[in-house]
């Protein structure tokens, strides 16, 4: 796509704000590698997921990163609130790990439940992803946050 590395990294980290074309060239250039947008609809909110089942994602590493990107979460803030050692979150998300313990992935998927954020599966159509289970997440408090 052309753009700095370090240019996208301070868009993640909301130090300021993409220009529409760039966004339209990001979201581009997403979709020309397989991820899909899913719009807000009825009681969820948006989300991506891959166009097509079968991707090699056998710990799902891809889709926890992609969680705690859309929770804007750092290794550090997604130990606190699960439990897990960041340096299994590490491994997992660059996916260097060889086996796991159910619980483990049990305590990350109640984490992201509790910000809001559901790890959508797979389906014979599309493949997994992740999407907000509020319509707008930004102007309610995460289900771990006094109402």
């Amino acid at each position: 796509m052309g753009l700095d590395r370090r240019e996208v990294s301070r868009w993640e980290a909301a130090k300021y704000k993409l220009f529409s074309s760039d966004a339209e060239d990001l979201q581009k250039a997403f979709e020309k590698n397989g991820i899909a947008f899913l719009p807000a609809a009825g009681t969820q909110g948006a989300g991506v997921r891959w166009l097509r089942p079968g991707q090699k994602d056998r710990f799902r590493g891809a889709q926890f990163r992609a969680a705690r990107a859309m929770a804007n979460q750092s290794m550090r803030d997604l130990q606190e609130i699960s439990g897990v050692n960041r340096n299994f979150v590490t491994r997992l998300e660059t996916g260097q790990i060889g086996g796991l313990n159910l619980e483990t992935l049990k305590k990350l998927e109640q984490a992201f439940a509790r910000l809001n954020i559901e790890l959508t599966v797979e389906s014979e159509s599309w493949g997994a992803g992740v999407r907000w289970t509020v319509p707008d997440p930004f102007s309610q408090p995460a289900a771990s946050e006094p109402q």
